[in-house]
């Protein structure tokens, strides 16, 4: 991450144990707009940086996908230790998590275990195929043509459903808190009149206009 470090966090990373962590800030898709920030750390139960207080949380982060023929480029997140507070927040809400706009930096840590200089953004997009089970809860951040869906509408005509779980467009009001957007699992919530997918598309195509 040595891009955009200055001079005092150059010389951390030329140390032998160099300590970065995982900065992840959540702008929920809901009406009054609720962030949510998660620190890299399984020590703490938070840390306060820059004025904000961080829920520290086990989190892994993956590499930087690229497609081609201009589909999202995108970084799956995977977090343990937080699951309640998301399925209280999808099971009280519909899973406004998806299309909420998360931002990844890292920051690095001195030997006395202060932060050294500001944040290094990483990457920020999209949330979308969230995934939570008893132990994990991941999700990938997409970035649609690398910046260019912030200059041009598009849509993604796909085989899965393309709403927002429990959304004004989905309208499931049953008791299920997850959705794996397939029309099987619309199908057997007596919700596939409004399913928002197209089976017979054989793979994802992006159309800018």
């Amino acid at each position: 991450m040595s891009k955009g470090l200055d001079s005092n966090q150059k010389i951390e990373i030329a140390a032998s144990e160099v300590k970065t962590r995982i900065l992840l800030t959540i702008t929920i898709n809901n009406a009054t707009r609720d962030v949510i920030k998660i620190i890299e750390n399984d020590t703490l139960s938070s840390f306060e940086y820059g004025e904000n207080t961080y829920i520290a949380a086990m989190v892994k982060r993956g590499q930087i996908e690229s497609r081609m023929e201009g589909g999202p480029q995108k970084v799956n997140i995977k977090i343990s230790n937080i699951n309640q507070a998301y399925s209280s927040i999808i099971a009280n809400e519909g899973d406004v998590l998806t299309n909420s706009i998360c931002v990844i930096e890292e920051v690095i840590f001195d030997n006395l275990n202060n932060i050294v200089g500001d944040s290094v953004n990483i990457f920020e997009g999209f949330v979308n195929n969230i995934q939570l089970t008893e132990t994990e809860f991941s999700f990938d951040v997409e970035r649609i043509l690398g910046g260019y869906s912030t200059q041009s509408p598009n849509t993604t005509y796909d085989v899965n459903c393309q709403w927002v779980f429990k959304d004004s467009r989905c309208q499931y009001s049953g008791g299920e808190t997850t959705c794996d957007k397939t029309f099987t699992s619309c199908q057997a919530r007596s919700n596939e009149i409004r399913f928002g997918g197209y089976p017979s598309i054989p793979q994802e195509l992006v159309i800018k206009g």
